[in-house]
Formats: structure tokens, C-alpha cells, sequence
């Protein structure tokens, strides 16, 4: 399965939500890569430092995209994919090749602004690949006693794309876990909030997925 974290515009956390499901996948001993194709390599970086075992690729063009998640989709049971800040042609070819796409929004009225191109683009994708990818909106560096926060959840249902249950907050865990190498699952009680706002997050996004995946697997352990 292969999953992209996309937005139109940089800064929303994509890397980070990345980052942190392929750890999230990986410690729920799935085969799990990275395609990094986002200019400033954080998710790539990042992961390299938090979990070496999980495969990172980088890619710069459609055609290194393409290759490289006809590889990767073939031998893990989960690709995830960092799409650029922006809808050039990489993040329309990895949208096109997914099997989910997450669009992270942080409470501004530019990314709000943004969202309207990235729903275009999703729109696209599904037209060129039988209706998918599956889209979801996900609330990032929610601020709780921000107006402009709760503006943004109010309204996000009006955006154009299912909005995910689960936000997540604007919690100082994810920045200094990033200057740790690691990530707030593996940050002990400093980064236990922001845990757990990511595994219900994740849970939400592919957790059925992840369930047939382990069934699946203990059916293949106990039938050999």
C-alpha cells in the first residue's frame, strides 16, 4: 500500500506526519519505506536518524518516482511517499500512483487558501486511477485556545475533502524530537501527548488496513 502526505504548499508538517507513520508502521513490524521527494530531504533525513532499518529513497523526477514505487510497493507491505511543497508533476505522479493521500492543514488562511488546489489535484488523480487515491484532511499544529484553530475545525468540512477526526496539536515533542533523531513514540513522557495524538490519527487513517495486513500474516506464519 502506498500513501502520500501532498499539500500544496510547504511548511504544513508533511514531512513530519511521514516521518512519524513510516516509524508508526515499521514498530508495528510492517515492511515499511520512504520515497522522499520533497527538495529539502527533513522526512529522508530524519529517518535515517530515528530508523535505519526502514528503505529511504529519494526521487527529483516523475520518472525516478515511478521506478522507484514500482520497486518499493512490490517488496514492503507500506510505501510512504513525501510529495513537494507544491502540485508540480511530482506530487500529481505520486497522487496518481497512491493508494491513500493525506493533506496536513495548519490553522492560516493561506493554507486554507491551498486547500482548494490540492483538492483539484486529488480530483484529478481519481479521474486517471478509478477513484483513487482515498483523500483525508488532516488538522496539524492545532493550537487549543486559538481562535484561529478552532475557526479552521469548524469550518474544515466546507474544504472539499473528509476532514480526519483526530488533530493533531502544536506540541514543542515534535521539534525536539526531530533534534534528537527520534520521534515522540520513542521520546519517553516528553513526547507522550504527541504520541498519542498520532496513533489515534493513524489508527483512524489505516487501521483496518493494519489489522487485515496482521491477520494475513498469522494465517501465512500458521499455514507454513
Amino acid at each position: 500500500m502506498m500513501i502520500v502526505c501532498a499539500n500544496s504548499k510547504g511548511g504544513v508538517g508533511k514531512s513530519t506526519l511521514a516521518t512519524h507513520l513510516a516509524v508508526w508502521l515499521f514498530d508495528l513490524g510492517f515492511q515499511t519505506a520512504l520515497l522522499d521527494t520533497d527538495k529539502q530531504r527533513s522526512s529522508s533525513q530524519w529517518i535515517v536518524e530515528a530508523e535505519p532499518k526502514i528503505t529511504v529513497r529519494v526521487a527529483d523526477t516523475p520518472e525516478e518516482c515511478l521506478v522507484n514505487v514500482q520497486e518499493l510497493v512490490s517488496s514492503h507491505d507500506f510505501l510512504i511517499g513525501d510529495a513537494p511543497g507544491g502540485l508540480e508533476d511530482l506530487s500529481r505522479t505520486l497522487l496518481i500512483l497512491a493508494d491513500l493521500a493525506i493533506f496536513p492543514i495548519s490553522p492560516s488562511i493561506l493554507d486554507v487558501r491551498s486547500v482548494a488546489g490540492a483538492t483539484t489535484v486529488l480530483r484529478y488523480a481519481q479521474g486517471i486511477n478509478g477513484g483513487k487515491p482515498d483523500g483525508r484532511l488532516v488538522l496539524n499544529k492545532m493550537k487549543t485556545r486559538d481562535t484561529i484553530s478552532q475557526e479552521l475545525k469548524e469550518g474544515a468540512p466546507q474544504l472539499g475533502l473528509q476532514v480526519a477526526q483526530h488533530v493533531v496539536r502544536d506540541l514543542q515533542a515534535y521539534r525536539d524530537a526531530a533534534q534528537q533523531g527520534t520521534v515522540v513514540a520513542r521520546f519517553g513522557r516528553k513526547g507522550a501527548q504527541a504520541a498519542a495524538d498520532l496513533d489515534g490519527l493513524f489508527r483512524e487513517l489505516v487501521g483496518d488496513i493494519v489489522a487485515v495486513k496482521q491477520h494475513a500474516g498469522r494465517q501465512s506464519v500458521g499455514n507454513g
